[in-house]
């Protein structure tokens, strides 16, 4: 049964992650098991095993604004007609402040649970490197924060983010005309304990007390997930991992989300165990995306030294 890993508020993937769910929910009864294994996870650095234990949730709405049936002049209409791109806009640096990410809505951090020391020892274990990070991901600038808080803001705290702003004139140079419609496309990264239909109930509530006019319309909504870091899997995975690799492995959280986990989680009720393999260089999801032979070799070792380790108990 196909499902996508990449982007919820797509059709494609959204309908994907339904056929699942309609899939679980009326085979579960065959699918019974004691666990899961994902492979679908990636390291931080070559060299530094890592094993996720939990993935953000997602909640992706569109926000849409029209004041009038058809684009305006601005040199007959300028300073009376209201300009859409210019209140989403508005609206958007109301909602978060771009130079922190900290996200203004009241109550949206309100149920975020908060990291343990042994979790955040774990996150700089894995050989978290800003450095490299910025490097990974070719980010010329980026905000500021040492390797602790940068790790925790992409694996363990939530996020307000915009992907894209459509309306008005795009083509070359200047059309001085006042769009009558724009769209905001928008998102936000859940974490463990936040719930995303209360998310959107806060984010809708905000919107609509500063810009009543505002249409805001949600997408596929994701629950975040978090998965055992203790326990004989996790053990499991631990002594996979050093064998294979010859080094224990960092128990860390990945930033992004797999929709079939939460099926899984909701239908089969079992420990979901991940040992992904993927390092960054490798092209995580870009067009070049590919794999080595060193990770591929030892994760078939690890594969092999953990089921024969959770056959025996």
């Amino acid at each position: 049964m196909p499902w996508s890993r990449g982007y919820p508020s797509t059709s494609s993937s959204s309908g994907n992650w339904k056929k699942f769910e309609h899939f679980m929910k009326n085979k579960v009864k065959d699918l019974t098991t004691d666990s899961v294994v994902v492979s679908d996870t990636i390291w931080i650095s070559r060299g530094r095993p890592a094993v996720a234990y939990g993935l953000r949730g997602l909640a992706p709405m569109r926000l849409i604004l029209e004041t009038g049936t058809k684009d305006v002049h601005s040199g007959v209409t300028g300073g009376a007609a209201r300009n859409p791109i210019t209140e989403l806009c508005q609206l958007i640096s109301d909602c978060y402040d771009v130079r922190t990410g900290k996200v203004r809505i009241p109550g949206f951090y309100d149920d975020v649970a908060k990291l343990s020391k042994t979790e955040m020892d774990n996150f700089l274990a894995s050989g978290f490197s800003v450095k490299r990070f910025k490097a990974a991901h070719e980010l010329r600038k980026m905000r500021e924060g040492d390797a602790a808080d940068i790790a925790s803001r992409i694996w363990a705290r939530p996020t307000f983010e915009v992907h894209g702003i459509v309306g008005g004139y795009t083509g070359p140079g200047v059309k001085t005309a006042i769009p009558y419609r724009a769209e905001a496309k928008v998102s936000m990264r859940l974490v463990p304990n936040q719930n995303a239909d209360k998310v959107f109930r806060l984010v809708r509530k905000f919107i609509k007390e500063h810009n009543p006019d505002v249409e805001v319309h949600p997408e596929s909504f994701l629950g975040p997930y978090l998965g055992p870091h203790t326990g004989p899997y996790a053990d499991a995975a631990r002594d996979a991992m050093r064998k294979a690799f010859g080094k224990d492995p960092a128990f860390v959280r990945e930033g992004g989300s797999i929709g079939a986990i939460v099926t899984m989680e909701k239908y089969l009720k079992a420990p979901i165990v991940f040992l992904g393999l993927s390092l960054p260089e490798h092209g995580y999801h870009a067009p070049n995306e590919n794999f080595d032979w060193e990770q591929a070799s030892g994760g078939m070792r690890m594969f092999a030294r953990y089921f024969d380790t959770i056959s025996k108990m």
